[in-house]
């Protein structure tokens, strides 16, 4: 091993015990607004620190889903925990605005439920104005976060919609007797066994399951009657699941404004009454996604500096501090 991959090698362990020490002292992270005058360069519990930026965005991608796994805040999964930590920090120093792109199909109810929850916490105890950008897809699930929305910004071909609640189930009874196997159940409960696969479904059960799957969607109508600002009946008329192009919904008013992510970030500084030349943050709620990106720039930013480019390696300081090297 030579010397400039020894040296990129100890210091990026060593980045990765202080990073663990200031992530456990997170709670001493540096208010918004910059360091005091003569203070040291900024450390890695600063940049885990809610965003300085007046105009915040965050993207919900993928599947909305709970617990913390699949791609933290994007990639084929929108974790409906890391979600909820993200925005539960932006309250600790909110920014002006905050501007959500969705691409998304939807999800479970409650891993929606409780993003949209958090979502509305933000506007009624901060203040924080609300933009959605939707991508590709902004349907079911998506659509309840984007109902939290002060302005949704639809491309005219996204499809968008689906306010309904659907539960899959299955029955193997008939291929399960021609290849003859039988199911033994033994339980303590009468409807234990609910929407088992291998049998008939009882019509108590139905009537069960179908109050559970109305139940939720009163909750998702409800959801977005208050984010909307519009009487149920109006949002009963338009669900039944159906789905819609953000033309068609931007007529039925379920979106307020047709364009690209560029057109929300504007209308993401106007709402909020920001300059025009307001920069966007990327809001990252993934803690140890973000600890493997820094190591992974400290490390190239320990070899620039091996091989003698100052400038480089100063202008990655600037952009990723850490402590280590303060």
């Amino acid at each position: 091993m030579n010397f400039e991959k020894l040296v990129a090698l100890t210091l990026s362990v060593s980045c990765a015990f202080a990073a663990v020490g200031v992530w456990r002292d997170r709670a001493q992270d540096a208010p918004r607004g910059g360091a005091m005058p003569g203070a040291a360069a900024p450390s890695l519990s600063r940049a885990w620190a809610a965003p300085t930026a007046d105009l915040v965005v965050l993207s919900v991608d993928g599947m909305i889903l709970e617990g913390d796994g699949g791609g933290g805040l994007s990639g084929g999964k929108a974790s409906s925990r890391s979600l909820t930590k993200a925005i539960a920090r932006l309250r600790e120093d909110p920014p002006k605005a905050l501007l959500i792109r969705i691409n998304s199909p939807g999800g479970s109810a409650a891993a929606s439920q409780a993003i949209y929850d958090e979502l509305m916490r933000l506007k009624r105890e901060k203040g924080v104005k609300i933009v959605v950008s939707m991508g590709d897809v902004c349907a079911s699930g998506g659509y309840m976060i984007a109902a939290a929305a002060d302005r949704i910004v639809a491309n005219p071909a996204t499809l968008t919609g689906s306010i309904g609640v659907i539960m899959h189930l299955a029955n193997y009874e008939g291929l399960m007797g021609k290849v003859g196997v039988r199911s033994v159940t033994i339980k303590a409960g009468r409807l234990k066994d609910i929407a088992s696969p291998d049998r008939t479904m009882r019509p108590e059960e139905r009537r069960l399951l179908q109050g559970i799957v109305d139940d939720t969607y009163a909750l998702f109508l409800d959801a977005v009657a208050k984010g909307r600002g519009w009487p149920l009946d109006k949002v009963r008329a338009l669900a039944e699941g159906r789905i819609y192009t953000g033309r068609q919904a931007k007529e039925l008013g379920l979106v307020d404004g047709l364009g690209n992510f560029e057109v929300a970030k504007d209308e993401a500084r106007r709402v909020a009454r920001l300059p025009k030349d307001t920069e966007a943050e990327e809001l990252d709620g993934d803690d140890w996604q973000q600890l493997w990106k820094l190591l992974a720039v400290r490390s190239d930013l320990v070899s620039n500096v091996a091989r003698g480019n100052p400038a480089l390696a100063s202008r990655l300081y600037d952009r990723v501090p850490l402590m280590l090297l303060e």
